[in-house]
Formats: structure tokens, sequence, C-alpha cells
């Protein structure tokens, strides 16, 4: 079954996320960003294989589902397989080849390659899924407090590993005053080279109590490449819970309105994840509030490599760890269990 196939994706890579996150040294972005999606996926794969043998399109798409799964699970096995075959020479060959250069640097690319082409078809598999009446399952909490709703609603996204939150404190608190601050800046940038941590910040945000209680409704949005602005303000909205299957119809200029409007009724904070470029932003800004010139207590966080993406955000960038910060986080994931001094005489070699 493909619900079967689905789970058995989903449990591996978030094994090896949080057991092995060693071999996967490189590319821990893409893999979370890839079990999301395959959770996602879950969420309407339920309905699809009731409705299975009455449509034969559906089936098919079942069928697919299947092996994408079976292919996330490969590449993801297979490249951690491959990373620690490497390494079998121990703990300071490891060190050593790390600090100096890395080897595996064309492998790194195949493998993002290969997880971002199995994430568009996903998206689009779930897309068209829900085209022909295939819609999210979800599970709502009965619970009366208004924050308490608020937690239960949100998509079970995106997965963090608040153990391995290391020289992100200082930033995480800053940012949620700047948040908080309703005279501040209506948009943030989380901006810095690739590998320092701007998505972890952003999930760290996401899930920060303060944040869940101020806002009203948050959504946690991985923008593609290229960015498909649909695509992102039907997420936004499926995050807040209020897209329906008239919305999937509506031309983009109604689509757009009709999110704008939520952002002007309500206090949300939509977090958009990796904006390359300018022009993926002028393609977003039509939905918020912030950029048409109307009234809005809500706020934009984006994550980007791109300084000047919002010429107007609030820029806060994100700076690499110190040499002390480094052997902390290296510590956590290496030894997470087994002592944290035990390999504290090895030299730093670079």
């Amino acid at each position: 079954m493909a619900w079967s196939a689905v789970t058995s994706a989903v449990t591996t890579i978030g094994n090896l996320l949080t057991q092995e996150a060693i071999y996967l040294w490189g590319v821990e972005e893409e893999v979370d960003r890839l079990q999301t999606e395959l959770k996602w996926m879950q969420s309407s794969l339920m309905e699809a294989e009731t409705k299975q043998s009455k449509d034969e399109r559906i089936r098919l798409w079942v069928a697919e589902i299947r092996e994408l799964a079976y292919d996330a699970e490969d590449v993801v096995k297979e490249f951690a397989l491959k990373i620690g075959s490497k390494n079998k020479g121990g703990l300071p060959s490891r060190i050593k080849r790390s600090a100096c250069c890395l080897k595996e640097g064309w492998m790194l690319h195949k493998t993002r390659s290969k997880i971002e082409k199995i994430i568009e078809r996903i998206n689009d598999l779930v897309r068209r899924l829900q085209t022909y009446g295939v819609k999210e399952l979800k599970d709502r909490g009965e619970e009366s407090s208004s924050s308490t709703e608020r937690r239960e609603s949100r998509p079970p996204y995106p997965h963090i590993m608040d153990d391995n939150i290391v020289g992100l404190v200082d930033d995480t608190e800053g940012l949620v005053k700047v948040l908080k601050n309703e005279s501040g800046c209506k948009v943030v940038t989380i901006w810095g080279m690739g590998g320092l941590g701007k998505t972890t910040l952003a999930k760290n945000i996401y899930h920060h109590h303060q944040v869940i209680d101020y806002f009203d409704h948050l959504a946690f949005v991985y923008v593609s490449q290229p960015c498909r602005k649909r695509n992102v303000w039907e997420d936004i909205l499926s995050g807040f819970k209020t897209l329906d299957d008239a919305d999937r119809k509506k031309r983009d200029e109604d689509l757009a309105e009709k999110l704008c409007n939520k952002l002007e009724e309500k206090k949300c904070l939509v977090i958009l994840d990796d904006i390359w470029t300018s022009e993926a932003w002028d393609s977003l800004k039509p939905a918020f509030p912030v950029a048409t010139g109307r009234h809005s207590n809500s706020k934009i966080l984006l994550t980007s490599r791109n300084r000047g993406i919002v010429p107007y955000a609030d820029i806060r960038e994100l700076k690499c760890l110190n040499d002390q910060q480094c052997w902390e986080l290296f510590q956590k994931i290496v030894f997470p269990q087994t002592g944290k001094y035990r390999y504290s005489k090895i030299l730093v070699i670079c």
C-alpha cells in the first residue's frame, strides 16, 4: 500500500535526522523539507486510497505516490550510506576531511537536486489529487483556549531538532521582540549564506510560545524554485485553514485579494522560507497588505541568501558560529548521549 510506503519513508528519514544526522551533513535542510512534504502527502493519501477503486486516474496517482516514497527513502539512505562508508577510518579522519576539503561536494549537489525533483513531484501529485476532490485530512483539537486552538490547528510542520540549536538563542529572542513590536517593521528578513541555519531559526520562531500566543494565525511555507506564487498563496491559506475548493478555481487576482483580506482581518505571521530573488518577492507581494499600502498588523518573516530581496525590510544577519559554538554543535550531533567532553582534546585541524 502507498500509505505503508510513505509511512516507512517518513520514519526512516526521521530516524536518520535525529539519530545519525552526521551522515546527512550538508543536506539536512533538504532532507528535513522532504520529510515535511511526505507528511503533507500523507494527509491526502488516506482519502485517495478509498477513492482509487472508483477512479482510474486516482489509482494511478496512488501508485505513483508509492514509487515516490520509495525514491525518497532510497535517495536519503544512499547518501547516508555513502558518507558513512567514506568515514570508516574513525572520527579523527572525519574531522580532518571535513575541516580541510569537502570531497563529497559533487554528491551533495546531486542529492540536493534529486530531493528537489522528488518534492516537485510530490507537490504536483497532491495538487492533482486535490483537483479531483481529494482533500487533506485534518485533526483538530477540542480544547477551548484560543492559544491551544491555534496550536492544534497548525499544520504538522516544520520539524525542528531543538537539542541541536546552537548559537541561535540571542537571534531567536531578538526576532521574537521585533515581531511582537506593533510599531516595528512589517517585513523582516533573516539573511545569511547557505548553511548558517536560517531555516532552523525560522522554524524556532514558528514554534516559539510567545509567537504562538501573540499571533492569531501562523503559516510556514517553503518557496520553491522557480517561485510559483499561486502555490505559495494556497499553502498560506491552507496553513490558516481557510482554503476551500472554490479558492482553487479563483483567478490569481481574486486569490491574492482573499489572502490580503485575511491578513488585514487577523494578526498573522507568514514565514516564507528560502526566497532567492527580488522577482520572486515581486510576484508574491500583491497578496500582502504591507506591500500594497494597506493597513495590517500581520507580519512577514522571510529567509534568503540575498540581502536586497525586500528593500524596506528589517534585515537580521545571521553570523557564522564561533569555534566554541561549532564544537558544541559537533558534540551535540556526534555524541548526543555518550558525554559531551569525551573527545574534548581533539585538535581542530584547518
